[in-house]
């Protein structure tokens, strides 16, 4: 597939997971278990950012990218973002506790998983993820209203400018 770009109609038929927020599953290795993330009825009348990373606990993911959005999730809604999805291609058990350790406890950004890459792959956004993985979510962000996508940015290089925090916030 060719890859998503702006005023293209978000692929809803993929399944998602995530691990919802309870507050008895706070502790990071404390998790609750997984359910599916159905962007089917999340998308409608609904502004959703998605940002993708290829990992988690990977250094660039986690030193660079994915912190900004969770500590300043609150600017996004405020600016208009109704959820905030976090995706790799890791199980939403890993997921759960990244999100966790980035500082995610109360669950306010949705650390979600594309477990075999297939949302990305429809995308046109999945990479190579020899030796580790078949598949890995590239590094890029999306900026999706009412199912429409109305921004894109996709990191081509190891830097993290157009899928970053603060690319989103300018473009919500």
């Amino acid at each position: 597939m060719s890859q998503i770009k702006v005023s293209d109609k978000l692929p809803i038929d993929t399944k998602l997971y995530y691990v919802p927020y309870s507050p008895e599953y706070e502790n990071i290795c404390s998790i609750a278990l997984p359910k599916e993330l159905d962007l089917a009825e999340l998308t409608p009348g609904k502004t959703l950012v998605i940002v993708a990373a290829p990992g988690a606990f990977t250094p660039t993911c986690t030193e660079r990218h994915i912190p900004a959005f969770v500590q300043h999730a609150e600017e996004l809604k405020k600016k208009g973002a109704d959820e905030i999805i976090v995706l790799t291609t890791n199980d939403p058990f890993v997921q759960s506790a990244w999100g966790k350790a980035l500082g995610n406890t109360k669950g306010v950004v949705k650390f979600a998983t594309d477990p075999s890459g297939e949302f990305s792959k429809k995308l046109g956004l999945a990479v190579d993820g020899a030796p580790f993985v078949t598949y890995r979510t590239g590094r890029y962000a999306l900026i999706v209203k009412d199912g429409v996508v109305t921004y894109v940015g996709v990191e081509t290089g190891k830097d993290v400018t157009v899928s970053s925090y603060e690319a989103v916030l300018e473009h919500l």
